[in-house]
């Protein structure tokens, strides 16, 4: 007997998400990125990334600290307030709750 599948719970996840705002912080993760990095740097952190394949200790001494440097180039910090700041600024409307009558 097969038991039938429930996705309720998934489907309710995937409308309770504000698209919009999403959207909204990865353009602005985008921008942030073209603007604090050089395209040559850009090419250099993801080929770095790439290689170590998300293990730091595949890439030698000298790569991992030209790694470090360009992801202290990148202002995390700045970033965060970016993020912050759309986040606030983003009115999330529930669509879940009661309704009137």
């Amino acid at each position: 007997m097969r038991l039938p599948l429930r996705r309720t719970k998934h489907v309710a996840a995937r409308r309770a998400v504000p698209w919009l705002l999403v959207l909204d912080l990865l353009r602005e993760s985008r921008d942030h990125w073209n603007t604090q990095l050089t395209p040559r740097e850009r090419k250099r952190v993801t080929a770095l990334l790439k290689q170590s394949k998300g293990v730091p200790t595949r890439l030698t001494a000298k790569e991992q600290d030209e790694l470090k440097e360009l992801a202290l180039k990148l202002d995390l910090k700045q970033f965060g307030k970016r993020a912050a700041i759309t986040a606030a600024g983003a009115k999330i409307t529930g669509r879940g709750g009661r309704r009137r009558r």
